[in-house]
């Protein structure tokens, strides 16, 4: 479990800054690590094509929704959609490309749940984090 708290943002809802800071750290293409217990267990359950799935490509994949450290502003997570034979699996990955967890998803799933901050202090305080996480990044 983690020690600090998080807060989930929408790519239709959050702030622009922190989805392009998402997609600025996860621009290359890789191989996602599939080592986490959870990971195993649930890929298992859901017959997940682990082969196809660790193939990360953020052209072909769409960044769905993001968790963030309150405290911070930074992500710790994010949520990316892909297509497999037909199938829409919802990927979540975390800290050194490692997968959290994958979902078999209901074509067009959004994930527009009630958690979901679409205002207010945090919303701003994570789009100013992001801003100028991205413009220190310009810089070098």
């Amino acid at each position: 479990m983690p020690k600090f708290t998080t807060a989930r943002f929408n790519a239709l809802t959050g702030p622009p800054e922190l989805f392009e800071r998402v997609r600025f750290k996860m621009q290359d293409v890789r191989v996602l690590k599939t080592h986490a217990r959870h990971v195993q267990d649930r890929g298992y359950e859901r017959d997940a094509p682990f082969d196809k799935l660790q193939d990360f490509d953020p052209d072909r994949w769409r960044l769905m929704t993001v968790e963030v450290r309150t405290d911070k502003g930074k992500f710790v997570n994010s949520a990316w959609s892909v297509d497999v034979d037909g199938q829409e699996w919802w990927v979540v990955i975390g800290f050194d490309s490692t997968m959290k967890t994958v979902i078999r998803a209901a074509r067009g799933k959004l994930a527009l749940g009630a958690d979901i901050v679409r205002s207010g202090e945090l919303y701003d305080f994570v789009a100013s984090v992001n801003r100028q996480l991205m413009f220190d990044d310009r810089l070098t």
